[in-house]
């Protein structure tokens, strides 16, 4: 049998809920998987590789946990080859015991049997983090990685330019959106309320906020369902906006278009993540006190739906031989206050409820006016839909979803999209159903 018909089958095996565990079973059956009573002699020791700035987090578990030695290992963010590097390491049987998996990469890495079933370690302790993080953590009901951060996503505006433009208040819903977009661009048309929207993962977090998934499990098959009633809704409302040249061409936060339009007053709002505050803070520096933070509009008044976009969890690698303990420092790095602390210092949103109140993002920020901006991140946080599923071929999403949206309009993409990622499943040799 060779090692695609082997990782076929266990994927469905995950995908259908069975009793059997998925990547679990050589680690948990070795009398060698637990230092506790298991005749492992000597300190635990496990490699972890990621990239975000985690050596002190490394460092703070090993100073309390003598008989657990971690060591950390910088390597290429995911997309930029990481992921590739960890497969690599453990089919060559020199992977790392735990790794930095973004959600949205957790079934590919599934489908490479690389990340490990840990729910018999960790499913007694998900309750400490937000349900969307939960859920994005976890595939078939079974639980692949302890979520580290979430990206809630809000609406970031000038204050003064609101004004300026006689917007009294943050738009509330996606109609008043569009009607403050139409107020700035009458009045200026070289002005804009906000950015176009761009890429597959920009469409997937608007997605999410209507609650419905590009992907579920039925059966032993894959169901694609890009092409939703959800996607559909987006699609159609941010090419209208196009259409009517209600929308500027730059990006958002860290993108150098968005930072040359917002220093000529070019552009008053843009809807991201947690995350991008800091594009903010460290490209323009010089607006600061102009920028305020709200709610998302959402498609319906007071509904109160949010989305997420990025994070990723702390997951256990095919092969490692002390699940119970890595998991055990996995919920460390994402859980414990002086942990998550230095991770929020490092600039991750925790996907840690009680991490969520800690005081460097409850009080006044002086960026945004001394506005207490963690307020509308946690309650953004907590209105994510937990309804969505990643599917197995994240980056050819993506990359397609780029290639259809620069020949034609939003609706056509989501289409186009929607078959060339039926097919892609299905040269992986999984069984795959149009939703």
């Amino acid at each position: 049998m060779d090692s695609t018909t082997i990782r076929t089958r266990r994927l469905l095996a995950l995908a259908t809920a069975t009793a059997i565990t998925f990547g679990v079973g050589a680690c948990s059956s070795d009398k060698n998987d637990s230092a506790e009573g298991s005749g492992h002699s000597g300190p635990v020791k496990m490699e972890f590789w990621g990239w975000a700035q985690y050596e002190k987090i490394v460092d703070q578990w090993n100073a309390s946990h003598p008989n657990t030695k971690v060591t950390f290992k910088k390597i290429p963010s995911g997309p930029k080859g990481g992921y590739t590097q960890i497969s690599n390491a453990i089919t060559a049987g020199k992977g790392p015991c735990l790794a930095q998996i973004e959600y949205q990469n957790i079934p590919s890495m599934l489908v490479k049997n690389s990340v490990m079933d840990i729910t018999q370690y960790a499913s007694d302790s998900m309750d400490k983090y937000v349900p969307s993080a939960v859920s994005a953590s976890s595939v078939g009901g079974k639980i692949y990685g302890v979520p580290v951060d979430v990206g809630p996503m809000v609406l970031f505006y000038r204050k003064d330019l609101f004004a300026k433009y006689g917007i009294s208040k943050p738009p509330a819903t996606w109609a008043e959106y569009k009607a403050d977009a139409e107020k700035v661009t009458a009045a200026d048309s070289g002005v804009k309320l906000g950015p176009e929207l761009r890429g597959g993962d920009g469409l997937a977090a608007f997605t999410l906020q209507t609650g419905q998934s590009w992907y579920s499990t039925k059966g032993d098959s894959w169901t694609v369902s890009i092409d939703n009633p959800g996607t559909r809704k987006v699609a159609s409302y941010w090419q209208d906006l196009k259409d009517k040249g209600l929308v500027s061409k730059t990006g958002s936060a860290w993108d150098p278009q968005f930072n040359k339009a917002s220093e000529a007053g070019k552009v008053l709002t843009f809807v991201g993540a947690a995350w991008a505050a800091g594009g903010l803070k460290s490209d323009l520096k010089g607006q600061a006190g102009k920028w305020r933070v709200a709610p998302m509009p959402t498609w319906e008044a007071g509904d109160g739906k949010s989305a997420s976009s990025g994070g990723s969890a702390t997951s256990v690698m095919t092969g490692c031989k002390t699940p119970r303990e890595a998991v055990q420092f996995a919920d460390f790095l994402s859980s414990d206050p002086q942990a998550v602390k230095t991770g929020i210092e490092g600039g991750l949103y925790p996907a840690s409820k009680a991490g969520q109140d800690d005081p460097s993002l409850t009080g006044g920020d002086p960026y945004f006016g001394g506005q207490k901006v963690g307020d509308v991140y946690k309650a953004s946080a907590a209105q994510v839909p937990s309804t969505w599923t990643n599917g197995p071929t994240f980056q050819q999403v993506e990359s397609d979803f780029t290639g259809a949206i620069g020949q034609g309009t939003l609706p056509d993409a989501v289409t186009k999209v929607q078959a060339s990622t039926v097919a892609a499943i299905k040269k992986l040799g999984l069984s795959v159903t149009n939703g």
